[in-house]
């Protein structure tokens, strides 16, 4: 029995390799640096999801990867079944996946955040819906194959002890170059919080479940590498855990990329612990500068704005640079959000800021509040991407254009070059991420001058 497991990206993602001359150009110049750091060809990380199910995959089974941000999908190629990995935006890609496979009478499964949320619409083009985790599910999925009693919907149960679970099947990586790393993994999984802008529960649920940290560390010290990148939703969540398992990293000399909430800053140790352990990069998600909005959304639990200044400040003195998160276009905002923010960002000297235009993805109290209202402009998914700044619902204070224009003048105010040098210097957090910073501002940059044009007129047509 052979499988393909596929992660899919739409031709027109901004997921999707750039293989154009400028781009291949300012890859060749960053590749000494690159090599330098121990890193591989691009900034994406192999598909975990994927790894985690060929582990669990039966031995008897030959399974393979195909990630279509940087391979072609040959759908000629002999196979039984294929897995499908499935968020919102490349929910469209993934249903025609589906189509091309099912025409050469493949048998298709899908699982993830969307179909976990509409099961019955990712039902109607495919053969199998995994609803929820996939590690117990999947195998469960492939015996019934075998014995041609599939049915339609499997739900998959949460896997609350973690250390049960195989390590992720690693050697299925067809190309191990193209990858930033291969020390990927999640310490956790879970997230308690109750943001109304978040779908990830409906595939790994609010529920906070940690690996043993001798696990981790076994983990870590098996993989060749010495960058890691944890994606976990909210490695800092349990504050006890984080310095135990940061504390038992010291000693293995990595750099490593991660999430935490903001009140795990406010530790002293853990963040001295954070810094010990080689974070070159802490991703931190504020939000937004709005106290109203923060009330808005649910997360005043873990969000104070009037403590951002400070909570950066001191991430800095330890020397951590900072990735850090904003979105606009909440109910809250208003035309003076952009400069507002576009200030905040200079003058606290994060060194890489990503900021995006709300999408209310389906499940969401979000979604079912603008579809309740009537605010919803289309439900054509693709649109639904968090990178490409489309705007999908009517905006409260302001014009679909105007919501567009004010988050295109926030990236190009925020990444020109100078700004973007000035808060690299003022961050005082001088290292090897000062490179990989540089090159993530550069590289918005030119994604911001190529959005412009696009987003206005694909505006137009959503509206």
């Amino acid at each position: 029995m052979k499988v393909n497991l596929i992660y899919p990206c739409s031709p027109d993602s901004a997921d999707k390799h750039d293989f154009s001359p400028i781009a291949k150009s300012l890859d060749l110049l960053l590749r000494p640096a690159r090599d330098l750091l121990g890193l591989g060809k691009t900034n994406y990380t192999p598909p975990l999801s994927l790894l985690m199910l060929g582990a669990v995959t039966p031995p008897d089974v030959e399974v393979q990867i195909i990630d279509e941000r940087l391979s072609e999908i040959d759908f000629h190629e002999e196979v039984d079944l294929v897995g499908i990995t499935v968020t919102t935006r490349a929910a469209p890609r993934a249903y025609e996946i589906s189509t091309e496979y099912r025409k050469r009478g493949v048998t298709v499964v899908v699982g993830g955040v969307h179909p976990s949320v509409l099961p019955e619409e990712s039902s109607r083009y495919v053969d199998v819906v995994v609803v929820g985790e996939g590690e117990e599910a999947w195998p469960k999925v492939l015996a019934d194959y075998k014995q041609g009693s599939l049915k339609r919907i499997y739900r998959g149960k949460r896997q609350n002890n973690l250390d049960e679970l195989p390590y992720p099947r690693r050697e299925l990586i067809r190309h191990p170059e193209d990858y930033l790393t291969l020390k990927v993994l999640a310490a956790s999984r879970g997230c308690p919080n109750s943001c109304t802008f978040c779908a990830a529960g409906f595939a790994i649920g609010k529920q906070y479940r940690t690996r043993k940290v001798e696990s981790v560390v076994a983990e870590l010290s098996e993989v060749s590498g010495s960058y890691v990148a944890f994606t976990d939703d909210n490695l800092g969540w349990d504050i006890a855990y984080a310095k135990k398992l940061f504390r038992a990293i010291v000693p293995l000399n990595i750099k490593w990329i991660g999430s935490v909430t903001l009140p795990a800053v406010e530790d002293d140790e853990l963040l001295e612990l954070i810094a010990k352990s080689g974070c070159v990069s802490l991703c931190l998600g504020f939000e937004s500068l709005s106290p109203r909005v923060i009330t808005d959304i649910k997360k005043q639990r873990t969000n104070n704005p009037a403590r951002y200044r400070e909570l950066i400040k001191r991430v800095h003195d330890y020397g951590i640079p900072i990735i850090g998160t904003f979105i606009v276009g909440f109910d809250g905002d208003d035309k003076n959000t952009f400069g507002t923010l576009t200030d905040f960002i200079n003058e606290t000297c994060i060194e890489e800021p990503t900021v995006h235009v709300l999408i209310p993805y389906p499940g969401t109290r979000i979604y079912r509040q603008f579809e309740r209202e009537g605010r919803l402009l289309c439900k054509d998914w693709k649109y639904y991407d968090t990178a490409r700044g489309y705007v999908v619902y009517q905006p409260k204070q302001m014009t679909p254009e105007e919501l567009v224009d004010g988050y295109l003048t926030v990236l190009q105010k925020v990444f020109s070059l100078r700004p973007a040098i000035e808060r690299l210097v003022g961050a005082r957090t001088l290292s090897s991420a000062t490179i990989g910073s540089l090159f993530y501002n550069l590289a918005w940059r030119r994604s911001a001058a190529l959005q412009k044009a696009q987003l206005q007129k694909t505006t137009e047509n959503v509206s």
